[in-house]
């Protein structure tokens, strides 16, 4: 029987006390509500009717870190406390007119996200570390702060994001993981005297990740989010095997078709008419009363939402998308299909998602033709051995949209700041207690520098100035915590300052860079 994979990717950069808005806590607080609350009652639904679930969820360690953190539960209260005051704003405002329908909607959604808040007393990472016990779901790990592997600067730099990841991974989660998911898909095989990042996972006991198709069938320019692909049945049959490669790490491939369905710009389910417009919001309440409507209609001219109307149209893109497995399944008997997500489409730019993920659920289940299972139980038996070229899922394939001249400061930064850490580490003779806690700290600020986000924020433009404050500020701390290190008078309060201002990770370990 054909098995199927659904990966959802949960990730964002640390923001926690660095500013709110229009980057910043408040988009923390919007996955929280729009995205992984959403999912949480989704699993319990499912659990209740016994229909399996069985979702391989990956949550980056520095997401973990922020959604346990008390600052930011009291934060996510009080946000969706304030978005469900501006619904009760917009049920009055909008009585009797073409908006009430998803004004009343709104006060709904937001009543139902506080209750289930309160209900976890806001402890996400809790539900989902139960749910993996149960054997409902499977949590993976990744990189500390999801640094862009393949271009950080040694093997010892790749190496501590992936052990700083790995002991978060297991305080939270109270277990070993098996499956890692390669920030952005970015693979490096070995070359130039270095490790390839397979080797380097299987050498910390991972026994299993993700890749990209593109570089599956031997790389290229592909790219992956393109309104055009190619037709069903054009695909590689390799993408539908489990693959090794010689490392024996193991490999799942993003299938093409499932990922068009979604993503495509012109493909996809979450283009359609009657789904919520994600730019339009009100002007006094900032939310949102308008559906898609076409994709050449102005802002303006938008119609209003209807929420049965989205509701219903998720479930026929559910049974739409079971279809297409089935088709896919016909072809590839025996084969694995695996369709795999940023977490933050499914509800957050895609409102509807979350109903879909649940109707896909429910659909496979009474198909009773595709197996749905974890990607650590599709990964084991039979696999076919295969090597890859260098790559990522970006655009075009490669790295570019990490490494490139308007990136150029962000490396120049990242790479002074890991060798300056390896000599910290190796000349400091001093065994106190002030310097182990400035040496942690100054792990904290490389591990936070070395986040892709910034470079990725700069070259897409979503908040170019945002990311250059907040990497230039992260190697300012680091460059004082240096200094600091060989002071005859440590500054214990601004050290503590510090400390509480990037906070994750608390076993953040020097000796790693040994």
């Amino acid at each position: 029987m054909t098995r199927f994979v659904l990966v959802l990717h949960s990730h964002l950069p640390y923001v926690r006390a660095h500013g709110m808005w229009p980057f910043g806590e408040e988009t923390l607080y919007e996955a929280v509500a729009e995205v992984y609350l959403p999912l949480t009652r989704m699993l319990q639904r499912l659990e209740v009717d016994g229909i399996p679930a069985p979702l391989t969820l990956g949550i980056t360690p520095i997401l973990t870190e922020q959604l346990v953190d008390p600052k930011v539960k009291e934060g996510c209260r009080a946000y969706i406390q304030d978005r469900l005051e501006r619904a009760r704003g917009d049920v009055e405002r909008f009585s009797g007119t073409s908006l009430a329908v998803s004004a009343r909607y709104q006060l709904g959604y937001w009543q139902a996200a506080l209750a289930q808040y309160e209900a976890l007393h806001g402890d996400l990472v809790s539900f989902f570390a139960q749910a993996q016990e149960r054997g409902q779901i499977e949590i993976i790990s990744s990189a500390a702060t999801h640094a862009y592997l393949p271009l950080l600067g040694s093997d010892t730099a790749v190496w501590a994001q992936i052990k700083t990841g790995l002991e978060a991974y297991r305080r939270h989660y109270r277990r070993e993981p098996s499956g890692f998911w390669l920030p952005e898909m970015a693979y490096r095989p070995r070359k130039e005297g270095r490790a390839g990042l397979d080797e380097l996972l299987m050498k910390a006991g991972l026994r299993y990740t993700f890749v990209d198709a593109h570089l599956v069938e031997g790389g290229g320019t592909l790219p992956p989010y393109a309104g055009i692909g190619p037709t069903p049945g054009e695909s590689s049959e390799a993408l539908y095997h489990v693959l090794e490669l010689n490392s024996g790490l193991r490999l799942l491939a993003r299938n093409r078709e499932t990922t068009l369905q979604v993503w495509s710009n012109d493909l996809g389910y979450p283009g359609a008419g009657d789904y919520r417009e994600f730019h339009r919001k009100d002007a006094t309440s900032g939310l949102h009363h308008w559906k898609i409507t076409e994709r050449s209609v102005e802002l303006g001219a938008k119609e209003p939402y209807d929420p049965e109307a989205a509701a219903a149209l998720a479930h026929q893109h559910a049974r739409h998308f079971v279809g297409l497995l089935s088709r896919l399944a016909a072809q590839h008997p025996d084969g694995v299909i695996c369709a795999a997500y940023d977490a933050e489409l499914f509800g957050h730019w895609w409102h509807e998602g979350p109903i879909w993920l649940e109707a896909v659920y429910r659909e496979l289940h009474r198909s009773g033709n595709i197996a749905a299972q974890t990607a650590r139980n599709a990964t084991r038996g039979p696999a076919t051995r295969t090597a890859l070229p260098e790559g990522s899922w970006g655009l075009g394939g490669m790295h570019q949209i990490w490494q490139n001249p308007a990136t150029q400061d962000y490396w120049t930064q990242v790479y002074q700041a890991e060798a300056r850490m390896k000599e910290a580490v190796k000349n400091t003779r001093r065994e106190s207690s002030a310097s182990r806690r400035i040496l942690r700290q100054m792990v904290r600020e490389l591990l936070l520098l070395e986040a892709s986000d910034w470079p990725f924020l700069i070259e897409t433009g979503q908040a170019p100035e945002y990311a250059r404050q907040r990497y230039t500020d992260h190697a300012a701390r680091f460059t004082e915590l240096e200094a600091m290190l060989h002071s005859e008078a440590v500054d214990l309060a601004r050290l503590a300052e510090l400390e509480f201002l990037d906070n994750p990770f608390p076993e953040a370990d020097p000796t790693l860079y040994l």
